[in-house]
């Protein structure tokens, strides 16, 4: 194969990859974010008023009953993704069937999701387990998924792919989300009903999940297999339980992977946070609903170009590296002046805020441009890996503090940009710096421990969240307090030496290719 074919090989190997993430992102973005909680409750509701004897509509007990059991269901599915994750990488590992048990979740996953367009009113119950099943589906899927990126990408170039995975997500599930909430605005105008609109979504949602994850089944190769080197059973399951725990007690020899853990638990309690409370807290300001929906589509849309540029900041090998960070800079300084003049003004419309974001940005792009280079490319070049995510999340810390003295909508679009420029390019980068950290041959196993991590950190966040709520009832103050996890994840990720983590799993690779070689 020529170099220029086998580089046209390559770059599609690595675009089949990230169409997974527009596949699923699907289902992560207008089901589990969008319309099935306050479906849920509309159908739960109902028959919690039945059961308690109240007669009329659902009151405020039934409804917030039913979102409690949603909230404990939803609990419960994260905690056995938590358990499974790691184990299904590991089998995955040792059968050399990480794309094969993938497609199977995805075929599951896919399937889980159209079938909820048969929950009607009064099957709560049907509701619930079809949800539970398919969010475990979608979250080892996704896990699964991520430990392909060491093996797709080539390792100067994991940093780019794993950013393009995250964009093509958000504009993928940005663009079913916008479909899907044409729909169910214009549903009555077309004699649908508002509730079978929400269950054709959920049926769209398995087809484009389905469909969209073609290009992986067709493209992306199905790494080896890593089995046992002694004490092999012969059983998947048990030979799996046998490797996750030499994987913990090793976890000593990857020290810098251990801490890279640790810390993006830490962050990722901030993140998941304000993105699993972005909505209540904006609901509990008394924000309209349309307005809500309408930032989450917007931070899906600025979010696609924002992970792309952000994800390939540490790549030395781009000249606009400079220009990057003065547009990230630039957006980071610039809107929270607008939300002051917002909150200041009051009665900033949505046409006006879109048409001051609008202007915004496209003076951040001639400046980014002109001087982008000239001021900012001394600070590109030292921005490594790490050190932009660490950027980031600076940059993140930012969105709880202002929340606090968030009063009107138009604010409310504002952090939605400010969520978009920097949450994808973070994710990505995290996403990079742990495949860098991980030793190829246990790829599978490492990313469900990420993903084990990932899913214990919507835990911490909301709890505190909750807990600052209980205490000073001001939702002000409880969206504040999250700002400690970004302080706390900036802190423990310094300590993580990359280059010394790499090499440690680089060994591990040559020790195991050794093996390979004298079997």
């Amino acid at each position: 194969m020529t170099g220029d074919s086998a580089e046209k090989a390559y770059r599609k190997r690595v675009r089949a990859w990230s169409f997974y993430d527009w596949a699923n992102h699907g289902y992560v973005t207008v089901t589990a974010t969008t319309f099935f909680p306050p479906y849920f409750i509309a159908v739960a509701a109902p028959a919690f008023r039945l059961a308690g004897g109240a007669p009329g509509e659902p009151s405020a007990l039934a409804r917030d009953t039913a979102s409690n059991v949603y909230a404990l269901a939803t609990s419960i599915a994260l905690l056995l993704v938590a358990v499974l994750a790691p184990l299904v990488g590991t089998v995955a590992d040792l059968t050399g069937h990480r794309k094969r048990i993938l497609v199977v979740a995805t075929v599951v996953g896919a399937s889980l999701a159209s079938a909820m367009a048969g929950v009607t009113a009064g099957r709560w119950a049907l509701a619930l387990v079809l949800y539970g099943a398919s969010q475990i589906a979608v979250n080892i899927a996704l896990g699964l998924n991520s430990s392909l990126l060491p093996h797709v990408a080539r390792s100067d170039d994991v940093d780019r792919a794993s950013a393009l995975g995250y964009a093509m997500g958000y504009v993928g599930g940005g663009l079913l989300l916008a479909l899907a909430t044409a729909l169910f605005l214009g549903a009555d105008r077309i004699g649908l009903g508002r509730d079978l609109a929400v269950r054709i979504t959920f049926l769209t949602v398995g087809i484009w999940w389905l469909g969209f994850a073609m290009p992986l089944v067709a493209n992306v190769p199905e790494p080896g297999a890593v089995p046992l080197a002694h004490g092999a059973t012969g059983n998947p399951i048990r030979d799996a339980l046998i490797r996750l725990s030499h994987t913990f007690h090793d976890l000593r020899e990857h020290r810098e992977l251990f801490t890279m853990l640790v810390a993006f638990w830490l962050y990722m309690e901030g993140i998941g946070a304000i993105v699993l409370l972005a909505t209540a807290y904006g609901a509990a300001l008394g924000l309209p609903t349309e307005a809500l929906v309408g930032t989450l589509l917007l931070t899906q849309f600025v979010a696609f170009p924002y992970a792309l540029a952000f994800g390939r900041i540490p790549d030395p090998r781009l000249a606009w590296r400079g220009r990057a960070v003065a547009m990230v800079l630039w957006t980071a300084a610039t809107l929270p002046l607008l939300g002051a003049f917002a909150n200041a003004r009051g009665d900033l419309g949505v046409q006006a805020t879109l048409a001051l974001l609008a202007a915004d940005q496209v003076a951040g792009v001639a400046f980014a441009f002109v001087t982008g280079n000239t001021l900012f490319g001394g600070l590109a070049r030292r921005l490594d890996a790490k050190r932009a995510i660490i950027l980031g999340l600076a940059i993140y810390s930012i969105i709880p503090v202002w929340g606090f003295f968030l009063h009107t909508q138009a604010e409310f679009f504002l952090i939605g940009v400010l969520v978009g420029a920097v949450q994808g390019g973070t994710q990505a980068l995290s996403r990079a710096v742990y495949a860098e950290l991980s030793p190829r041959a246990k790829s599978g196993e490492f990313f469900g421990l990420y993903a084990l991590s990932e899913k214990f950190a919507g835990i911490l966040g909301p709890l505190l969240y909750a807990i600052v709520g209980r205490f000073t009832h001001n939702p002000r103050a409880s969206i504040l307090s999250v700002a400690i996890f970004f302080a706390l994840g900036i802190l423990v990720l310094t300590r993580v030496d990359v280059a010394a983590g790499a090499r440690t799993a680089a060994a591990e690779d040559a020790a195991v290719a050794a093996r390979r070689a004298a079997d």
